[in-house]
């Protein structure tokens, strides 16, 4: 690199990180020091930036920590999507959506009575998951270990409005099947004939009450495509945060890829089938969980956990072969046993 292009690049990082450093005060001025104001005490940051699954998994760890700042004002950082979860979960007077929020934790610590970032082996320079997030959790702040999602409770008058809504697309609660194939990372999906075929077997068998859950835009992309599932009632799009909770509660399975709601339908107690191929279920979910999930059978299988990582998000070397050959009799097989297993007596 030549002279001249290494003081452009140095000029560049500089004008970035003074940048940055400004939004971060503007940031102490607007959020932290009203509230010192307004309340006396210096509040306390939760920090987690990722997917609504992460967010999931703080929250046991969040609860316990709450209980070491009595009276202070807790605020949630968070990508914007997912503010609802910290919110029903009871983890925040307020929710921020700052991203370089480190630097407000590093700099400007002395406002806060405690800061929070929950940092999580895969996305730690250097390392990988040894242990399932929540606990990783919990050890990173000496609180006690668990292995539990945490409960999530949503209002009754939302509740109600679910049961009405799904009557009104002929959707019976009782008997009700959630699908979410995604969008998602392309090395977390699983081909959509798939998915055909497996609504295929299931309305076969009498299980007519299928209903597709997820979003048109997942966080990382802009718009895409989504294209219902045969044999399904399409409620993409149709449900707020809160509301698709209500409604993964009220499910009597859910089958979906690695996603956020796949940690909501842990969080209500939902039984599951998570499909994994790239990313390792150990690490998320408890054993309980995850007892009728599909894991791929490939040798590469768990490449996210791996250092480096195979895929690097998209750009897989076998062509998503973990995803592409898992296999759809498993999925079917193991969906009827978790309708059986959660049949009434």
């Amino acid at each position: 690199m030549s002279k001249h292009k290494r003081v452009s690049a140095k000029l560049i990082a500089a004008m970035s990180m003074i940048r940055r450093q400004g939004a971060a005060l503007l940031y102490v001025m607007r959020e932290i020091l009203p509230r010192i104001i307004r309340t006396g005490h210096r509040p306390v940051i939760f920090s987690r930036y990722t997917g609504m699954g992460d967010i999931v998994c703080t929250i046991p760890p969040a609860r316990e920590l709450m209980k070491r700042h009595p009276g202070a004002t807790f605020i949630y950082n968070c990508h914007p999507d997912f503010a609802p979860v910290p919110r029903l979960a009871g983890v925040a007077d307020h929710i921020t959506s700052f991203e370089p929020i480190g630097i407000v934790g590093h700099w400007y610590r002395f406002f806060l009575e405690g800061f929070y970032h929950f940092a999580h082996g895969d996305d730690t320079p250097g390392r990988v998951a040894s242990e399932l997030m929540i606990t990783e959790f919990c050890r990173q702040f000496d609180l006690p270990v668990t292995d539990q999602h945490p409960g999530l409770r949503v209002a009754p008058p939302v509740l109600e409005r679910m049961k009405s809504l799904l009557a009104s697309r002929q959707l019976d609660p009782t008997a009700l099947i959630l699908i979410h194939p995604g969008p998602s990372w392309t090395v977390k999906e699983w081909p959509r004939e798939r998915w055909i075929e497996l609504v295929a077997a299931l309305r076969a068998q009498g299980h007519s009450s299928i209903a597709q859950l997820g979003v048109a835009r997942y966080v990382a992309f802009n718009q895409v495509a989504i294209s219902p599932i045969p044999g399904t009632v399409s409620l993409v799009d149709a449900l707020s945060v809160e509301e698709c909770i209500a409604v993964i509660s009220l499910a009597k399975v859910f089958v979906g890829i690695d996603s956020g709601l796949l940690h909501i339908a842990a969080s209500t107690r939902t039984p599951s089938i998570g499909l994994f191929g790239s990313t390792s279920p150990q690490f998320f979910y408890g054993s309980e969980v995850r007892k009728h999930f599909v894991v791929t059978d490939v040798e590469c299988a768990g490449c996210h956990h791996r250092q480096p990582r195979l895929h690097w998000i998209t750009n897989c070397p076998h062509e998503i072969r973990c995803m592409k050959t898992l296999d759809g009799g498993d999925v079917f097989q193991s969906c009827l046993a978790t309708l059986s297993a959660s049949a009434p007596p």
